[in-house]
């Protein structure tokens, strides 16, 4: 017989699944070897938001750049002036490299990673975790690859299908993912091969007259790189932030 002063003990913990739950939750991250990915998806938000917003900041900075060489070439400003009423655009421009530079890094890093992690949930995906890096130079400037591989990531990121379950194959396109193929491939072939492709980085030159004559003949194509590479940028942000939060929920990560 119990002490009348002692209470029963507390039921165990429940173990079942919330509901829409196919069970990785609690042991994905015990059972096989997974790598986290919210802190690098957070980096990249953080980068590909500064590229953007330098983006339409380099677009307000045009219009200075482009009458500072006219200025220049009409023979109102000498060289000195008109190289100093461009160091907006040369900082500017900078940054944006810079910035760049480091989302591709990143972007390859945080890739690799989930489709490493697929491979060790048993999704079998056609392309192995090295074409995170590879894919993005084969072939050069039409990222199809990269964009397959997404697509494929995104699939197999499908919460419903079950270890073993070729299901995710079946779940619905990802149209972000075919909306930023086409803002950060088709669009700047598009321009290029129409001779719109230009940035005011490309008038960089050491001889002063041409780098102004270039600055005005290229300001159409400025502005419309700068607007397509400010969409594509946000679109990538997009991407990102959808398929990190639909790996973590199918990996059972932690915020």
């Amino acid at each position: 017989m119990s002490d009348p002063g002692s209470f029963p003990p507390p039921p165990p913990p429940s173990l079942t699944p919330p509901p829409g739950a196919v069970g990785y939750e609690s042991t994905a991250w015990n059972r096989v070897p997974l790598k986290r990915v919210g802190g690098l998806a957070k980096a990249l938000s953080i980068l590909l938001a500064v590229v953007g917003v330098a983006q339409l900041l380099t677009l307000a900075l045009v219009p200075g750049a482009v009458d500072a060489a006219r200025d220049f070439v009409s023979g109102s400003i000498d060289e000195d002036e008109f190289t100093e009423r461009q160091l907006p655009m040369i900082g500017v421009g900078s940054l944006v490299g810079l910035a760049t530079i480091a989302v591709v890094v990143l972007t390859m890093i945080w890739l690799f990673r989930i489709a490493a992690n697929h491979r060790a949930l048993g999704r079998r995906t056609t392309f192995a975790p090295g074409w995170a890096i590879g894919g993005w130079f084969l072939p050069p400037l039409l990222y199809i690859i990269p964009t397959l591989m997404i697509r494929e990531q995104w699939k197999a990121a499908e919460t419903s299908s079950p270890p073993g379950d070729e299901g995710w194959r079946r779940s619905p396109e990802p149209v972000l993912v075919w909306v930023w193929f086409l803002l950060y491939s088709i669009i700047p072939i598009i321009l290029l091969l129409s001779g719109q492709s230009y940035s005011w980085g490309s008038t960089f030159s050491n001889d002063a007259e041409d780098m102004a004559e270039r600055t005005i003949d290229t300001e159409t194509g400025t502005y419309l790189s700068g607007i397509i590479t400010a969409a594509s940028a946000v679109a990538w942000l997009l991407v990102v932030r959808a398929l990190t939060a639909r790996h973590r929920r199918l990996t059972g990560e932690a915020a």
